[in-house]
């Protein structure tokens, strides 16, 4: 089987902009915000999304300060069966993995069992050493790996997928340091310094390392062979009335790996930035050190030099580790958040961190324009973000 970055995973970047909870300084604001996430406006967002066939089910927390304070489940998670979304639901979440592979390697750095600074090629010997690129770079984006096709035929860890990838041809889009591009191959080679750091599967790893440890029942490596109660079935609209969704096309999950294969639920995600950015999980340096901008060897901010040229509407949006940053907020704090996209399945996960608001929005429906995640976000976020 060959995968392309198109085939494999959609890039998460179809929409832009942890959580520190609100203290000293910041507290204020905190108090401050209108409680948009109880706005009845975010039901009849969802609610017309669901009656208008551009999915089929929708699943929306929203927390602040560490606490969910609204949450609302509409639609079918599966059309076959007539089974409701409920609180329980649980829908993959393609990008939004890439946060998570982000905190693991800080993890296992602040436990001294790497640098994000080393060459990603002292891990993966298998890699080409006459253009050495960071493990931090490939975190942000800039190394220059290409999303190009190689064959998981055999596939059996991130360590042999990586393998396959290091010897695609070519294997750079650019000098790595030189620019920024999106790339699911370069968080393929994270999930395989995983393993070799760690010397276990990158779901055994994470599950270990991360979602025990913290409590996320719900969350994992999928694999399409799992079965998983209340798991949400994956569609992909037709634009017809008579049979508006088809079952989206086939994927083996574990193929996206490092770059996209987790599922979750909307209240784990959530949790998860309470706990991220509330400090449960790293040291403060390292959780802040997600939320900078990356930086091109020459200093130059990664989001000025797009090699993408799909990727110039993200405008002054910037990538730090596993987050997309967007900083047009009332205090200039950035607004830290990720699109997630698979087969039959978006999802948008956000938070600011200077004020503890954080929300999830899971869809069982390929990634397109009538999805809600736009207008919900616009919404959720309404009381932080610029005019």
């Amino acid at each position: 089987m060959k995968i392309t970055r198109r085939r494999l995973i959609e890039a998460g970047t179809g929409l832009t902009g942890g959580m520190l909870l609100a203290s000293g300084p910041m507290a204020p604001l905190a108090r401050a915000l209108a409680p948009a996430a109880s706005d009845s406006t975010l039901r009849t967002i969802v609610d017309a999304a669901v009656a208008s066939r551009q999915v089929p089910g929708v699943a929306l927390s929203v927390w602040q300060g560490g606490k969910e304070v609204n949450s609302y489940y509409a639609g079918q998670a599966n059309l076959e069966t007539a089974t409701h979304v409920t609180a329980g639901s649980v829908f993959r979440i393609g990008s939004l993995t890439k946060q998570f592979v982000a905190a693991l390697l800080l993890k296992l750095e602040s436990q001294g069992k790497l640098s994000l600074g080393e060459p990603a090629q002292r891990y993966l010997t298998f890699l080409p050493q006459h253009a050495p690129f960071s493990i931090r770079e490939l975190l942000q984006h800039t190394a220059g790996i290409s999303d190009g096709e190689y064959d998981t035929e055999g596939v059996s860890s991130q360590l042999t997928q990586a393998e396959r990838i290091a010897r695609m041809t070519p294997l750079f889009d650019f000098d790595p340091g030189t620019a920024w591009r999106y790339s699911n191959a370069g968080y393929i080679l994270l999930g395989a310094i995983v393993e070799k750091v760690t010397a276990l599967p990158l779901a055994t790893a994470a599950s270990k390392l991360l979602f025990e440890p913290l409590g996320l029942t719900h969350t994992a490596f999928d694999q399409s062979s799992d079965v998983v109660m209340a798991r949400a079935s994956g569609y992909t609209p037709t634009g017809t009335e008579t049979q508006p969704f088809n079952n989206a096309e086939y994927l083996d999950v574990a193929l996206a790996g490092a770059a996209g294969a987790m599922r979750s639920t909307a209240h784990d995600l959530c949790r998860w930035l309470a706990a991220l950015f509330g400090g449960a999980y790293l040291p403060a340096s390292s959780v802040q050190s997600m939320l900078v901008p990356a930086r091109l060897r020459d200093g130059a901010l990664a989001g000025t030099k797009r090699h993408d040229p799909q990727a110039q509407g993200m405008g002054d949006t910037q990538y730090g580790l596993g987050f997309m940053l967007d900083a047009h907020t009332i205090d200039g704090k950035p607004v830290a958040g990720h699109h997630g996209g698979i087969n039959g399945f978006a999802a948008y996960l956000a938070c600011h961190p200077s004020s503890g608001l954080a929300y999830a929005c899971l869809c069982n429906a390929d990634t397109h324009p009538g999805l809600p995640l736009r207008d919900v976000r616009r919404q959720v976020l309404g009381p932080v973000l610029a005019k």
